[in-house]
């Protein structure tokens, strides 16, 4: 199945060597890559990235190569409040 990465903050994903959040990270995969799962059980997947084999969480990965509303809204978020420091910043 092919799926791509789709981090909440746009930042890159953690290729793991276990199917766990303190698992040793492999390699760190870029917002929107596309990767195929080999296989995926609860809530990891077991890729092929830049022939390193490991493991991704399932929550970062869509099947559609798009930006979500949701993310827009984060990114909207993000950037205002930037926009405040910088603000600040400058006066």
């Amino acid at each position: 199945m092919k799926v791509f990465v789709n981090t909440d903050n746009k930042g890159t994903l953690n290729l793991r060597a276990e199917p766990s959040a303190s698992a040793k990270v492999l390699a760190r995969i870029p917002y929107k890559t596309e990767l195929s799962i080999e296989t995926a059980t609860g809530e990891w997947s077991k890729v092929t990235y830049n022939g390193i084999t490991g493991y991704v969480m399932n929550k970062f990965l869509s099947e559609e190569n798009k930006v979500t509303k949701e993310n827009l809204q984060r990114i909207y978020n993000s950037l205002k409040s930037t926009l405040k420091i910088i603000e600040e910043v400058l006066q």
